[in-house]
């Protein structure tokens, strides 16, 4: 239904149910005083007094609820709460035009109690108050709609400890004393060794190669070896001779240089 559709419905809830708002509560209230009077507990009186009030109570209570227009409030409301000022300000004028030629003598004991107390002044004020709710004048959406999950929103956080990851089998396992915290820093490692896998290569060195070596081209093959020669002859040096020979031989350079042998 259109917010426009609930309001024009409201209009018509409202006009419909002041006057019988009204005329529940004149004529009970009549049938209850009537009762107190004369002392009549035996008589059906107060059943229909009493029945009437609780009818007036439950139009009161469906007019001033959330999902009716505040309208249906809002005519009632204003209606009683002139009335009730009416008696407040100018009670003499109140009473002389009370409309007793158009309404019932029964109804009207009743409504000249009622106003005279100031009981619709106490309903106006407070169907006003119920009308001026400003929920009530939006337009209401769908509780489907209303109560749907927004799109976009982020995912609910897992519950329970994460999942355990299995280890490989080349990885020794962990007993949980020895399992490093989350968040712990890290000791410092040993830097690796030059040749090994992990160590970084300088800008200026090739790719280091893994693996056995490339095989080195074969050189062709060597001439065979001549068959063995015979030793070169020695030789002959001639026997070192006693002090004679030596004496023969003339004096080196170095002796004639600084006089030796003379």
């Amino acid at each position: 239904m259109s917010n426009g559709a609930r309001h024009g419905l409201g209009v018509v809830i409202g006009l419909i149910v002041t006057p019988v708002i009204a005329a529940c509560m004149a004529y009970g209230t009549m049938k209850l005083g009537q009762f107190a009077r004369i002392l009549a507990y035996q008589g059906s009186d107060r059943w229909v007094g009493g029945g009437l009030v609780l009818v007036a109570a439950v139009l009161i209570g469906l007019v001033a609820g959330s999902r009716v227009s505040p309208l249906a409030s809002l005519i009632p409301g204003f209606v009683f709460t002139v009335i009730g000022l009416l008696w407040v300000f100018s009670p003499r004028w109140a009473f002389q035009h009370a409309g007793r030629d158009i309404i019932p003598d029964r109804i009207g004991d009743g409504y000249l109690t009622l106003s005279a107390f100031g009981v619709f002044l106490l309903l106006g004020v407070g169907l006003l108050v119920a009308s001026a709710a400003p929920s009530r004048w939006r337009a209401q959406a769908g509780v489907a709609h209303r109560a749907g999950p927004r799109f976009g929103g982020p995912p609910p956080a897992p519950m329970g400890p994460p999942p355990m990851h299995p280890q490989p089998m080349h990885q020794p396992m962990h007993s949980p004393m020895q399992a490093p915290m989350q968040g712990a820093p890290q000791p410092p490692s040993a830097p690796p060794a030059p040749g090994s896998p992990g160590a970084s290569t300088p800008p200026w060195q090739g790719v280091p190669q893994y693996g056995q070596p490339p095989a080195q081209p074969s050189a062709p093959n060597p001439p065979p070896l001549s068959a063995a020669s015979p030793p070169p002859p020695a030789e002959d040096k001639p026997a070192s001779g006693g002090p004679s020979a030596s004496d023969d031989d003339e004096p080196g350079e170095w002796t004639r240089m600084y006089g030796g042998n003379r």
